[in-house]
């Protein structure tokens, strides 16, 4: 959405909170928050990959000011494709400031035309992951919105759990959904909740009726394993969103993540929680769902395919760490590639490109 001379990345409304300051930037509409369970309606609220966006139209420093409400949020600001530094908001307000950084290649000439930029122009891009974050103050002078050409042409959507959220990555960028969209040069709508992604429908319909993607991905779901969900409930509740999503968009790739390895995969259950099925039984439900769905362009994938190392998770063996996620974002990528019709646009680099991406 575009709000005064910026563009908001992932936030579908802006939303007043009585005795909080500004805006809360809202991953979904308010309409869309009020359908799902209780904790989806906390998690929702919760940024991830949110962005704030905007070009300069005059060289100045440009002041941003935000607080994060429930816990430390994350801030990488990145000037197109390249970072720039990293911070960390709370409740007390944080002002961000975005200058020109030496040495000058960025953005002053004979250089900066010469910057090789493959899927962000040279815009200020504030990357935003943690808590309830709200925006305070932002310029209405010296920035401009993004053109179209400096932003990814298509965009990848994922809906998932705590891992799809990226709750245990060390920075916004290093979440599976962000791997996966880097390697393939397209802008990521991540909507990952953590422990709170049940399948709803209101969630489902939110997807099925948006337009703004050209791939998807659902990670169904260890959280309805973990809280005690029947295979033959999330059965119902999976086809139910798989179905909605995939007839609403029959010309999009819309792939099923079956699950992550994980502690359940040896037999065990969380602490205090009860479990009503095994992870196999998951993962055959809901390649049973993509097989028997009618639909070409649905695929499933093993998350186990994924993650093909247990030593890419963390300390409680279910949300992948930095390594992990990595290992997830270039697999996710190997398998979605051949999916996209049209490959992700580039522009024209300047330098060579010797990596396998």
């Amino acid at each position: 959405m575009i709000y005064g001379q910026a563009e908001l990345h992932n936030v579908e409304e802006l939303i007043s909170i009585e005795g909080r300051p500004g805006l809360l930037m809202q991953r979904v509409p308010e309409s869309v928050r009020a359908g799902l369970l209780e904790k989806g309606q906390e998690q929702i609220r919760r940024a991830s990959a949110i962005e704030i966006r905007f070009g300069t139209t005059r060289t100045e420093e440009v002041h941003i000011t935000l607080a994060s409400y429930g816990g430390i949020s994350k801030v990488q600001v990145f000037f197109g494709d390249y970072w720039v530094e990293e911070t960390l908001v709370g409740e007390a307000p944080a002002t961000i400031v975005l200058r020109e950084q030496e040495p000058m290649f960025q953005f002053a000439q004979p250089y900066k035309e010469k910057v090789p930029r493959t899927s962000f122009g040279p815009i200020w891009r504030i990357v935003i992951q943690g808590f309830e974050v709200h925006l305070i103050d932002l310029p209405s002078v010296a920035i401009r919105p993004p053109y179209e050409h400096e932003k990814p042409a298509l965009k990848y959507l994922a809906y998932g759990t705590s891992i799809t959220f990226g709750i245990s990555a060390s920075s916004p960028d290093l979440s599976y959904v962000s791997q996966t969209a880097w390697r393939l040069r397209l802008d990521s709508i991540n909507l990952g909740m953590p422990g709170a992604a049940f399948c709803e429908q209101a969630i489902a319909d939110h997807i099925a009726a948006r337009e703004d993607w050209a791939i998807a991905s659902l990670c169904l779901s260890v959280n309805m394993l973990n809280q005690g969900v029947s295979a033959e409930s999330f059965a119902e509740k999976a086809s139910y969103m798989v179905q909605t999503i995939a007839s609403a968009h029959p010309d999009k790739p819309l792939v099923c993540i079956g699950l992550f390895p994980s502690f359940a995969d040896l037999g065990w259950s969380w602490p205090e929680r009860e479990v009503r099925a095994t992870s196999q039984e998951y993962r055959e439900a809901l390649q049973k769902i993509v097989q028997s769905s009618g639909y070409s362009h649905v695929h499933y994938v093993d998350g186990r395919e994924l993650l093909d190392d247990w030593r890419g998770l963390s300390h409680d063996l279910l949300h992948p760490g930095n390594a992990g996620m990595i290992r997830i974002g270039e697999r996710l990528a190997e398998f979605m590639r051949p999916l996209l019709r049209t490959p992700a646009p580039q522009t024209e680099r300047i330098m060579p490109n010797h990596s396998r991406e």
